[in-house]
């Protein structure tokens, strides 16, 4: 309940600006798929303990949320808004020696609330091509915890390095303009953190082997780094303005 209420007062102020006749103003939602992508570091990672092997994937995961847009001039504009993320992961471990082999999945949630610097250029009667950066709070809901899937003994930990953090946010695509539907966007965009954004601990105990017990707060403790990287594509829908 609490959560809803916080979520509601932020919205209030950005329902109010998309419902604005101020024709500077635009009041949109969008849906962002999250890609995995190996090239800008979001992909799979592997590390070995011992005889314990370890493989940390990223799986598809989506944002959801709304957007409002302020025109500041002919070719340039600001953005804001509220996005809900769900990052989706999954961390497979392996031991011959032991005859074990399992996986386990997780989610990271998170609010985004990005600020970005739009520029578009005209290249037909309703099409512009644009492009925009800028910086994104993020405010992760808690740390997670999951179990194997086939394996009890195997789980994993993992910790936010903090509650709020930032990243470096991207964006390239294309809209089309209409006065009487609004405006349609297609684009993809780059969501980079300024430093890695969790930690996962693995940890494995039967009664007779063990693996990185004393995680997360131990000395030696073994754990692998979560960039938080991502890229996705963005499908926005900008309502048309009050006459």
């Amino acid at each position: 309940m609490t959560k809803f209420i916080v979520i509601s007062l932020f919205l209030v102020p950005f329902l109010l600006m998309g419902q604005s006749k101020n024709e500077n103003f635009h009041f949109g939602l969008q849906f962002k798929p999250i890609i995995t992508a190996a090239y800008f570091d979001s992909g799979d990672e592997s590390a070995q303990w011992e005889d314990y092997n370890f493989e940390l994937s990223p799986r598809f995961g989506q944002s959801l949320g709304m957007i409002v847009r302020y025109y500041l001039s002919s070719t340039f504009s600001s953005e804001t808004g509220l996005n809900l993320v769900n990052r989706k992961y999954q961390l497979r471990i392996e031991n011959s020696n032991i005859v074990l082999t399992d996986m386990s999945n997780f989610n990271l949630r998170s609010y985004e609330f990005p600020i970005q610097i739009l520029s578009y250029v005209r290249i037909s009667d309703k099409y512009y091509l644009n492009a925009s950066f800028g910086n994104s709070l993020n405010i992760f809901a808690s740390d997670v915890i999951s179990f194997g899937e086939e394996n009890p003994f195997f789980f994993q930990s993992t910790s936010r390095r903090k509650r709020i953090q930032s990243a470096l946010i991207a964006n390239l695509g294309m809209e089309y303009r209409t006065i009487e539907k609004g405006i349609f966007y297609l684009g993809f965009s780059l969501h980079r953190p300024w430093k890695n954004t969790a930690r996962s601990y693995p940890e494995f105990d039967d009664g007779t082997n063990s693996f990185n017990s004393q995680a997360p707060s131990g000395n030696n403790v073994k754990f692998m780094n979560i960039s938080g990287n991502y890229l996705t594509l963005d499908f926005r829908y900008f309502f048309p303005q009050k006459k």
